[in-house]
């Protein structure tokens, strides 16, 4: 399909009862009238790279066919839009009305935008989606995104010219679209839609854990996006522990997982859930954490990355300690000198798209090595697997998430300076640790929380 835009960001389209050629706004509804197809390929009508080198953009022919049989088709001042004339008139989306009119000259009312059936839904989906402008970290709901005469669209503090777009750059879509100011500008958004996710196995201490994580993820966090959890419980059994509001919006992925190096490993199975790739971005965090303050910039953060993210463990150099993986590194004769490494109970996942193939390489070594070695044969599977592959890949940032996590353990309280989260991983026994983190969420109960 090629559909065309007008001037203030409308598309031409036929109503469905009448049959009429109107115009609907790309913000709007379209439920009585669908795109008009021009039934001419987007490709001989869009100015191309092709065309550059030839130096010609020109345009000029007569429709033979189709819904624009006997319309004149030339390229319009701007060398970018096209102009459609007959009988000397050229066709006009005049200013705020339904109708199409004719005009004795081609100015600015009188340009066309011919977009791609694709490129008609990516559109679309800018006004029904939240954003994060790549330069700024600004937040912009899809309710904010305004078409704008000539030919523009505002997304917060990015403006750019629809003619100056085409054919767009769909390579990271739907997670990133990269658009140009002044036709030469690069301005970069990244959709905004989060999931949080557990994997949640084990006795009752862990449900435990679960339970209270979750409600303050919804209690402090501030976080009200959907959530799921990968666990071999019933869902009835799931719910219940859930707090009143986030049952509609969780998730339950089943899952077997037969023992404890399994539980740790479960969370990769993140990669293989279809519809894991619609969000961005993705937090995984072990049960045994309370969120003490709202994630949001936490979230924004990871979103804006093009890197995995897991705080670093300055107690865990990569040289030397084994919860790191620090005896896979040598058994691979790779140094990595001062380096430290880093917890993976709690990992930033901009998007599945661009960084599922490093979550199944964990995955994969992860039962490569208990296959051959023994399920038992590394005491830190999961956390050991990710460094080595972390350290020989590169692909994890260790900065971007520890301002935002604590350890949590004997003494620490919310009056010493909330970030984000607590993880209590440090303290031994899981209902010891359950106990921990109920004293902390009974704490932050008491405590102003801003």
């Amino acid at each position: 399909m090629t559909a065309l835009l007008t001037w203030e960001g409308a598309v031409l389209c036929r109503h469905r009862r009448t049959g009429d050629v109107v115009r609907r706004s790309l913000s709007g509804s379209f439920d009585d009238a669908e795109p008009l197809d021009i039934g001419i390929p987007v490709e001989t009508l869009q100015a191309s790279f092709a065309n550059h080198l030839r130096a010609d953009d020109d345009l000029s022919f007569d429709v033979a066919e189709g819904p624009l049989k006997g319309w004149h088709v030339s390229r319009s001042e701007d060398r970018r839009s096209i102009n459609l004339s007959r009988d000397g008139q050229f066709l006009s989306a005049t200013h705020r009305t339904d109708n199409l009119a004719l005009a004795a000259q081609a100015k600015d009312w009188e340009g066309f935008t011919p977009v791609s059936d694709m490129e008609f839904g990516v559109l679309l989906n800018l006004f029904r989606s939240d954003w994060l402008i790549r330069s700024t970290g600004q937040f912009v709901p899809g309710s904010a995104v305004t078409a704008v005469p000539f030919h523009e669209i505002n997304i917060g503090t990015v403006r750019a010219d629809l003619r100056w777009q085409m054919p767009l750059d769909l390579s990271q879509w739907p997670n990133r679209l990269t658009l140009l100011r002044d036709g030469w500008s690069i301005q970069q958004i990244c959709r905004y839609r989060p999931l949080v996710y557990f994997a949640a196995f084990g006795d009752e201490a862990i449900m435990a854990q679960f339970a209270i994580a979750t409600r303050s993820l919804v209690d402090f966090g501030g976080y009200d996006g959907d959530i799921a959890v990968l666990t071999d419980r019933d869902p009835a059994e799931i719910e219940r522990m859930l707090p009143r509001s986030v049952p509609s919006r969780c998730i339950v992925l089943p899952i077997e997982a037969r023992d404890r190096m399994a539980f740790m490993a479960a969370r990769y199975a993140i990669a293989d859930w279809a519809d894991g790739w619609k969000y961005q971005p993705i937090l995984y965090v072990d049960t045994d954490t309370v969120f003490d303050a709202d994630i949001a910039s936490m979230l924004q953060a990871i979103a804006l990355s093009d890197r995995l993210s897991a705080p670093v463990e300055h107690m865990s150099p990569l040289r030397s300690s084994a919860p790191v993986g620090a005896g896979l590194l040598q058994l691979d004769g790779h140094d990595p000198g001062s380096r430290y490494g880093f917890n993976s109970g709690t990992m930033g996942i901009p998007n599945l798209a661009s960084h599922a193939t490093t979550l199944r390489l964990i995955a994969k070594i992860v039962a490569n090595r208990a296959s051959s070695e023994g399920r038992e044969a590394l005491q830190f599977a999961d956390q050991e697997i990710a460094n080595y592959v972390g350290y020989r890949t590169g692909c994890f940032d260790t900065t971007l998430l520890s301002p935002y996590v604590r350890v949590g353990g004997e003494g620490v309280t919310p009056t010493e300076g909330r970030r984000g989260l607590v993880h209590f991983w440090a303290v031994s026994g899981g209902e010891r640790r359950a106990a921990k983190m109920a004293e902390y969420a009974a704490a932050l109960e008491r405590t102003d929380p801003y």
